[in-house]
């Protein structure tokens, strides 16, 4: 599903929401505008006046995707988004203000599946939402992962360039398999640890270093270069 899905925007910037509004109209989607904050408009269907009340409209309106600014007026945007993912698996969009390493990992680990940092493209907006659609639509119980060359069978654990096999170790092909479950999601450090090695510490951090290191020269030797994206300080995300 791509066009015609239902966005939710949850943002107290008017000037925001009427952008994204006409925007992503514009694109097909249908959008869902939530009203935040104090304004002298009546309420109608599908806003909400704050966090507490965005909630609730999730779980009325079922939005395909939710687009969450975090500083809305009477709730930090994490915990809007814990209650969120508590509720469903809905993919959520962060936009922040804040620009910090520390606070990306939290909203990713807290389970946001992506963020922009304000101001951000309209563009870059969308092609953030198609990669949320295409993640929703039951990646995970695909069997086997294809994207242009590059064929990767989970039962048997095998990866192919084409006709080519990819000879990966245990952990090389755990860590690509990661990153395939969560396709163009940014995984964080710490959950490639937890799912790996079963450990959470940052300070193990050279593991992943020292894997894809590895992991990226055997996918380059058949022409894979950056399909591996670092992103500095948060973790790892799949270029589809």
């Amino acid at each position: 599903m791509s066009k015609g899905a239902k966005i939710l925007v949850i943002d107290d910037e008017r000037s925001i929401r009427k952008l994204l509004e006409i925007s992503l109209n514009a694109e097909g989607y249908e959008v869902i505008p939530s009203k935040t904050g104090n304004e002298d408009d009546m309420e109608v269907a599908g806003e909400a006046v704050d966090g507490e009340e965005a909630i609730i409209k999730v779980s009325e309106l079922k939005p395909d995707v939710i687009i969450l600014d975090l500083g809305l007026p009477d709730m930090k945007g994490i915990e809007v988004l814990k209650n969120l993912k508590s509720r469903a698996s809905t993919p959520v969009i962060i936009l922040t203000v804040k620009d910090a390493d520390s606070e990306k990992v939290a909203l990713l680990d807290a389970g946001a599946d992506d963020y922009l940092t304000k101001p951000f493209s309209v563009d870059e907006l969308t092609a953030r939402i198609r990669v949320a659609l295409r993640h929703s639509v039951n990646l995970n119980e695909e069997p086997v992962f294809t994207r242009g060359k590059l064929t990767i069978d989970f039962n048997s654990r095998t990866v192919k360039v084409g006709a080519e096999q990819v000879r990966l170790t245990v952990k090389e092909f755990d860590l690509l398999k990661s990153l395939v479950r969560n396709a163009g999601k940014i995984v964080t450090q710490r959950q490639l640890l937890k799912e790996v090695w079963g450990m959470e510490s940052p300070e193990n951090s050279h593991y992943l270093r020292i894997f894809f290191g590895h992991l990226r020269k055997k996918l380059e030797k058949f022409s894979m270069s950056g399909i591996i994206i670092t992103e500095p300080g948060v973790g790892y995300r799949l270029n589809i």
